[in-house]
């Protein structure tokens, strides 16, 4: 589910923002100020945690020192992420491809990584 425009630009300001470079590198970037500031017709701006699951039970989450973050991603690469593409790939194929875990991009408690 896409979360609006509203939604977006407040979480923008919340939380820091990374963009998944085509070597599987997530790098910082401050220029995202709001949603205008990118081409939603090639790209999206991506919950390392869902939004709706952060929001449920942050507590949870900032307890375990697991940081939201946001992604952005080309919106093929989100459609994968999210197993929503025409022919998804498996995990291993998606690091292939990418050049980073899927898991690295979303926040799963099965394939989390513990600390």
């Amino acid at each position: 589910m896409k979360t609006p425009k509203k939604i977006m630009n407040e979480e923008i300001k919340k939380y820091p923002i990374f963009v998944l470079n085509p070597f599987g590198k997530l790098i910082q970037t401050h220029s995202i100020q709001s949603t205008a500031d990118y081409d939603h017709s090639q790209f999206h701006l991506h919950h390392f945690v869902e939004y709706q699951e952060y929001e449920k039970d942050k507590s949870w989450y900032i307890e375990r020192g697991i940081e939201q973050k946001l992604i952005l991603m080309k919106i093929k690469t989100h459609e994968q992420l999210h197993f929503i593409a025409v022919e998804n790939l498996s995990d291993e194929d998606f690091k292939t491809k990418y050049h980073i875990p899927r898991w690295d991009l979303i926040f799963n408690r099965k394939h989390r990584k513990e600390v």
